[in-house]
């Protein structure tokens, strides 16, 4: 970018020059390929919607690749995605969602979007087994009505839901369902689902899967329906991102986005003017790798997600006394000591599930949350003393080790042998066999699928909520997630939200600018601030 062609030497400088005013279109291709955006984990799919999709953030990759029915803004609130399809409740049954696809909205191969594509998701939903889906809110779904090649379906809730249907079909999880069933070697998506032929289904589950990871299938030979496809992958891992020319609506501002994991040299990528934005783990030092003010702005807060304990109901803990305990045995207070002082960085305790820590309704519901953060080390040896929990997490985010050891430290005074299993991205085991508790970071947007109530509920309801997860103990939350990023000087129109998506939520409309638009800004606001978040 910008800022490190000040520093190069007048001779360089010339013949940039000179370079430039020869060929001033292959300057901008030039410029237009180092537009560099660097993501906090692994970049392994382009499907959100798997346990391995949720685990790398993988809608980070997939939020303009694949976007959802409804997108997460930079407040929280859930905006509309007409370019891609039209939600319509029905006025007299809350229960009955009619959805319209747009007419002109096309994969960048020239396939129409069709409602194949949305029933292949709920299909998906249905059966984690085949799929290896994590898509839990479509458990309040019944049935799509879809025939086959069609621009218009219907969503059947089950009795008392309905709701929540802008938290449906989310970024990364709509994709080319006539790619899936060719890779599959099925004839269409609809009749397998319809038939309920399983032999088809599993082919169905394995190419829903393997189609859209990186290193399985070349990305750029897979298609879109959003502002970018992807043109190439690269040896480091990065993808390249172009504009899909067939997308309905305004194309990108940037001509092209280079998408980098977490493995990148960030600091070479600074060093060679190639870094526009970057999402960082909170516990890195910006200025080791190059990025200092005034040439990036960087920020740092607490996101709208929660650091989150998944428990195996089926296994270890089938008994909510069992996952009580464990909860019991869980200072967080402690544990939030030990990340900061070992991390350097700022987070939160937390025992709500339903809305961040920062949500306005959050401090109405503070005693809640104590309650359900209270430790009873008494209570947790009774159940679990001489117990063994293993807990998987993803290796690849340093918080989550610390975090783990915090948990092991403080379930040990109860007796309690808690067992850390670091998970490769590419070898992520299976939850219930290889560890009996999954560590994640998540939003309440999509999830809590037990009930109808979100963070636009009333108080009152949030409250009645809390108190039947926390019964429940289906999952524990324990932290906010710590947020750091980065954006270059020059670069517009980059904003967080507060959901999976974080900065990528609308990278179409990034844009590199002549003169620096960015400076320091004051960071009491925050995505999670609004109370019109979900």
């Amino acid at each position: 970018m910008r800022q490190v062609a000040a520093g190069v030497t007048g001779s360089a400088v010339l013949a940039s020059a000179l370079v430039a005013c020869s060929s001033e279109d292959a300057r901008e291709e030039v410029e237009a390929e180092k537009f560099g955006y660097v993501l906090p984990r692994p970049i392994v799919t382009m499907n959100a919607g798997t346990g391995i999709g949720v685990a790398t953030d993988a809608e980070k990759v997939a939020a303009r690749l694949y976007p959802g029915a409804f997108l997460a803004g930079p407040d929280g609130q859930l905006l509309p995605n007409p370019d891609l399809v039209t939600a319509t409740p029905e006025p007299r049954d809350a229960k009955v969602v009619k959805y319209e696809i747009n007419p002109q909205a096309k994969y960048s191969d020239g396939a129409p979007v069709v409602c194949d594509d949305f029933l292949l998701t709920q299909t998906a939903s249905t059966r984690p087994d085949l799929f290896g889906a994590d898509m839990p809110l479509f458990s309040q779904v019944s049935s799509i009505d879809c025939e086959a090649g069609a621009k218009t379906f219907t969503v059947n809730f089950n009795e008392g839901f309905g709701a929540r249907f802008r938290e449906l079909f989310t970024p990364g999880t709509v994709l080319p369902s006539h790619v899936v069933s060719d890779k599959a070697g099925v004839d269409g998506v609809v009749d397998v689902i319809r038939n309920y032929d399983e032999n088809s289904l599993a082919a169905l589950g394995q190419a829903w899967q393997e189609t859209f990871t990186v290193d399985k299938n070349d990305p750029a030979t897979v298609p879109t329906h959003g502002p970018y496809k992807v043109a190439s992958r690269g040896d480091k891992g990065q993808l390249t991102l172009a504009p899909n020319p067939n997308y309905a609506g305004d194309k990108p501002l940037q001509p092209e986005v280079v998408l980098w994991p977490n493995t990148a040299n960030i600091k070479e990528i600074v060093e060679k003017g190639s870094l526009a934005v970057a999402d960082l783990n909170a516990s890195e030092d910006p200025s080791a790798m190059g990025i200092q003010e005034p040439d990036f702005m960087v920020e740092e807060h607490e996101s709208g997600r929660v650091d989150t304990l998944r428990l195996d109901s089926n296994g270890l803990f089938a008994l909510p006394d069992m996952r009580k305990a464990f909860n019991a045995c869980i200072d967080r207070e402690m544990i939030v000591k030990k990340i900061e002082r070992e991390m350097e960085t700022q987070i939160t305790p937390t025992g709500l599930r339903m809305l961040p820590t920062r949500h306005p309704l959050a401090q109405q519901l503070e005693r809640t949350s104590r309650w359900n953060m209270r430790v009873d080390k008494e209570f947790a040896q009774q159940w679990l003393n001489g117990t063994t929990v293993r807990i998987g997490y993803l290796e690849d985010v340093p918080r989550y080790k610390v975090l783990v050891d915090g948990i092991r430290e403080s379930c040990a005074q109860a007796g309690v042998t808690v067992e850390p299993v670091p998970l490769k991205a590419d070898d992520y085991g299976v939850f219930g066999a290889d560890y009996d508790v999954l560590l994640d970071t998540r939003p309440s947007f999509g999830r809590n699928s037990v009930t109808n109530a979100n963070g636009l509920s009333s108080v009152g309801a949030v409250r009645k909520v809390e108190l039947a997860l926390q019964s429940e103990m289906m999952t524990i939350s324990l932290t906010s997630e710590p947020r750091m990023t980065a954006v270059e000087a020059h670069v517009a129109n980059v904003s967080d939200n507060a959901g999976d998506a974080g900065l990528s939520w609308n990278m179409d409309r990034w844009r590199e600018m002549p003169e620096p638009v960015n400076k320091p800004v004051d960071t009491s606001s925050l995505p999670a601030d609004n109370p019109d978040a979900v």
